[in-house]
């Protein structure tokens, strides 16, 4: 009988060890078996000693991280440290998402770091950094108490760090300035995470090109913050790493002597997770850009490079309407138009899987269809093409009802341009790339998790 091996936490129904675990195991040769425990506060107790007797090693994630402490017969220094237990072998207590956190290689020692969040991740990214030598810490909750009180515990732990901590007041300009002070952000809140993935948790624009990013959250992959921080120039991870980094470092604590290569086991698995994350929480990929811009047929590359669906939205407004866009148009004006495509973009949006969705055009430039767009489970990637290379493209084209004499679809460019730029939450220049396989690289490199 193999070896078995547990995740207590709640709820667990998006956890994505399993995979991770078994392909561990099947790369370094382990014969076991790994299962999820959804265990609800009051059922700990009697599930940790259960576990105890009867596994060969278990994982903890959130709710637990902590609860489980008193529960066992001590703790590693990391655990200690940050305050936090995520994996147990044979009654001691470990944390392994340190391991994780490290995989980011950011620049710690000196750093100004900005963390958001009091929650279990943001107490063991505050300890790492706190014992990595930053020199300043600030601490953003919604609530300043909170991050007063969490700040208290941190120095507890750490009575001789020269670390200068302080709380973030209140407010979305203290939070900016915050931003634009740091020079590492740490995301420990959930702001961003699927099933509301349209959240950030920083003003985008107070982001700069001297900082590093980190994000646990890793579904989607890559998060809103992420994709900011690197449209801002700064560099970025998201949090896929740092949970098969975790998952290897667990692994080698329950078996005792395992050669394990961190590394090439993340390089190897994490096409397959990303695979899984978007089949099992569908996000869409909106591409945006002026008319002419190749949305439909960048759109059509990408979504085969990431192995998944592509929908053009211009056709399934056609499909609705039982006609050409050019007749939508001449029979209902744009304004009817307009309505109709939000109502198809709001189908899109929310049924079936995850998908590179062509846009219209025009489609970002209402109010009412950002809003759809930061409401549900969408990314917006901009193809900035310029005026000159698009006219090329569309100029005598009749079935663009939009595109007129060249002053006249000059001026609309002129409009739309600044408001496609700043809705985007990453753009790609047309013009650095010479063919539209080179422009859907230059986006799926954007999306990568690291």
């Amino acid at each position: 009988m193999g070896r078995r091996f547990y995740l207590i936490g709640h709820p667990l129904g998006h956890s994505l060890s399993p995979e991770i675990h078994a392909a561990v195991m099947r790369m370094a040769g382990v014969d076991g078996s790994y299962e999820l425990l959804d265990t609800p506060p009051e059922g700990v107790p009697e599930t940790v000693r259960r576990l105890l007797r009867q596994s060969d090693g278990f994982n903890v994630t959130i709710p637990h991280k902590k609860a489980v402490i008193p529960l066992l017969d001590g703790v590693s220094e990391a655990a200690r440290r940050c305050n936090a237990v995520n994996t147990v072998f044979r009654g001691r207590g470990f944390n392994t998402d340190t391991v994780g956190f490290a995989s980011a290689s950011l620049h710690l020692r000196g750093a100004s770091v900005l963390l958001l969040g009091t929650g279990g991740v943001a107490d063991t990214m505050a300890a790492e950094s706190v014992a990595a030598g930053a020199s300043a810490l600030a601490v953003s909750s919604r609530s300043p108490e909170t991050a007063r009180s969490f700040i208290s515990s941190l120095r507890a732990r750490f009575p001789d760090s020269r670390c200068e901590f302080s709380a973030v007041e209140s407010g979305a300009d203290a939070l900016a300035a915050a931003v634009a002070r740091c020079s590492v952000l740490l995301n420990g809140t959930p702001v961003g995470m699927w099933p509301r993935a349209g959240g950030v948790p920083v003003p985008p624009e107070s982001m700069h090109p001297a900082m590093e990013v980190f994000d646990p959250v890793y579904c989607p992959t890559p998060t809103r913050l992420v994709l900011a921080a690197r449209r801002a120039g700064a560099r970025a991870v998201g949090g896929l790493p740092m949970l098969v980094h975790q998952a290897v470092a667990a692994q080698k604590i329950w078996n005792p002597g395992l050669d394990l290569d961190a590394m090439a086991i993340a390089e190897a698995v994490i096409p397959e997770l990303l695979a899984d994350l978007r089949r099992k929480n569908p996000v869409k990929i909106l591409l945006t850009g002026f008319m002419g811009a190749g949305k439909t047929t960048v759109g059509r590359i990408l979504a085969a490079r990431l192995g998944i669906d592509f929908v053009d939205l211009d056709s399934e407004i056609e499909r609705a309407a039982g006609s050409s866009i050019s007749s939508v148009f001449a029979s209902s004006g744009e304004d009817g138009f307009r309505a109709l495509e939000t109502a198809t973009a709001r189908r899109v949006f929310r049924e079936g899987p995850s998908a590179v969705v062509a846009g219209g055009g025009g489609f970002p430039t209402r109010e009412e269809n950002r809003s759809l767009t930061r409401s549900e489970n969408v990314l917006v990637f901009l193809l900035d093409a310029p005026f000159d290379l698009v006219w090329n493209r569309i100029r005598g084209d009749s079935s663009r009802p939009l595109s007129r004499s060249r002053e006249e679809t000059a001026a609309l460019f002129e409009r739309r341009a600044p408001v496609l730029r700043a809705f985007c939450d990453a753009a790609v220049s047309c013009a650095d790339h010479s063919s539209p396989d080179s422009v859907a690289a230059a986006a799926a490199s954007l999306l990568s998790p690291a």
